[in-house]
């Protein structure tokens, strides 16, 4: 696949999630990007759309449910979030860190 037509395939699928976003009910898009936005500072490569589409799929399900949100994702919203992502550590910057210190000291060790 050339450079040109992956750009352009992504930046359409970006803009078609944002849109799936957008038709979310106010309080469901203003939960999904408040967890979006906190999701954001722990990854750590571009392999984050399919929890992101995760997410929002539980969203739509939710909202045409009527589910409240609290019913979603609970008390804390930062537990919920850190739940979702353990689904996918191997994508989080603050693992790769973990592991690189790990691997550090285990060399000393030899």
């Amino acid at each position: 696949m050339n450079i040109f037509k992956k750009i352009i395939g992504d930046k359409k699928a970006y803009k078609e999630f944002k849109a799936e976003i957008k038709k979310l009910p106010k309080e469901y898009q203003i939960a999904f990007n408040s967890l979006q936005s906190y999701m954001w500072n722990f990854w750590g490569d571009d392999n984050f759309q399919e929890a992101f589409d995760e997410l929002l799929h539980l969203f739509q399900e939710s909202s045409m449910d009527n589910i409240p949100i609290k019913d979603i994702v609970g008390d804390d919203p930062v537990k919920f979030a850190d739940e979702l992502m353990s689904q996918y550590s191997d994508h989080l910057w603050i693992i790769k860190i973990q592991n690189k210190l790990r691997k550090e000291f285990k060399q000393l060790e030899k």
